[in-house]
């Protein structure tokens, strides 16, 4: 059979597989003769669900659903792990696992999943204390964290700095601020006559969400600093220009409650508790005292071939990294 026979086989058992119950697929598998844990056959190489599991591990638990309901994507992967599996089987067969270099690899491949899978045993097996009245403590604290910002529309007039330099954009800046204070009620006018930003043609220099978007850290401040509907900011400086901003309108911020805030104040906390047992295992593995070979570790510089000579500006000084004290 073809490789694109193959594969079209392959789209199409998944479509059916999709399309089934639970019942139905081990009832077909049986009928073929397989397992009900085998997920496909390719010459010597089985994929079962065990693969697919161990697959599915490497992947974030809340990204899994997202990746595994994707025929195209699950297709893919079942190739690869079939094409994996015989090339795997034909490396044994030409001891290949035992050659030094690829044991090496296998032993640390198995030392990095190990690691990992003691990491994630050390987190499930914490003992997490009560957080209700350290969760209100961080509230009645922090309250200020637990603001809802109100909605903040402002128009602004950019000065670009691309085509003018500093003193110049500034100069100009001034004058539209001076003019805006003077007609505040034809500040259209004057995004149309002096604003360098491209957008204007759609937005008429309006910028909506000011407080919760991600713009320029020193154009929110400025924008927050305006207090009245109508009111004009002295020339604002970002990396794009001179912004001569107005406030078009601002709601209030909110204060969330205790309760509004609750859950995700827990939820922080239990990670930060989490994360700090585990840090604190993990520096206590790191401080255990360390007996370095001095010469061998120096010889590491060079056993791979020579390196591009450093820049002596930027060297960096990095003996006494692997020192013998803890």
């Amino acid at each position: 059979m073809s490789s694109k026979r193959r594969i079209i086989g392959l789209c199409l058992l998944l479509g059916v597989c999709a399309a089934t119950s639970s019942h139905a697929q081990t009832s077909a598998a049986s009928d073929a003769g397989m397992p009900s844990t085998v997920v496909a056959k390719q010459g010597s190489a089985i994929v079962t669900l065990a693969d697919i599991d161990a697959f599915a591990a490497r992947i974030p638990e809340k990204e899994r659903p997202g990746f595994f309901d994707n025929p195209t994507r699950l297709q893919n992967l079942i190739l690869q792990l079939l094409s994996q599996k015989q090339l795997a089987e034909e490396a044994r067969k030409q001891n290949l696992d035992k050659t030094p270099a690829v044991r090496g690899q296998i032993d640390m491949a198995t030392d990095e999943v190990l690691s990992r899978a003691r990491m994630e045993k050390l987190k499930a097996d914490i003992k997490l204390p009560d957080f209700e009245t350290r969760a209100h403590e961080e509230y009645i604290g922090h309250k200020d964290v637990y603001v809802v910002p109100g909605d903040l529309t402002v128009q602004h007039v950019l000065i670009s700095t691309k085509t003018r330099d500093d003193k110049d954009a500034k100069a100009l800046a001034e004058t539209v601020e001076k003019e805006a204070k003077a007609h505040p009620d034809q500040f259209d006018a004057l995004v149309e006559k002096y604003s360098d930003d491209e957008s204007k043609a759609t937005n008429k220099g309006v910028m909506k969400d000011v407080s919760k978007a991600a713009y320029v850290a020193s154009f929110v401040e400025a924008s927050k600093a305006l207090k009245k509907p109508g009111e004009i900011s002295p020339p604002v400086r970002t990396k794009f220009g001179y912004h001569v901003i107005k406030l078009v309108s601002r709601t209030p911020d909110k204060q969330e409650t205790f309760a509004e805030a609750h859950d995700r104040i827990v939820a922080r906390l239990k990670a930060d508790y989490v994360n700090k047992t585990v840090q604190k295992h993990v520096d206590e593995i790191r401080n255990q005292h360390i007996d370095a070979n001095e010469a061998m570790v120096a010889s590491l510089r060079t056993r791979y071939g020579s390196a591009t000579p450093p820049d002596p500006a930027t060297a960096i000084d990095t003996s006494g990294i692997l020192s013998s004290q803890p």
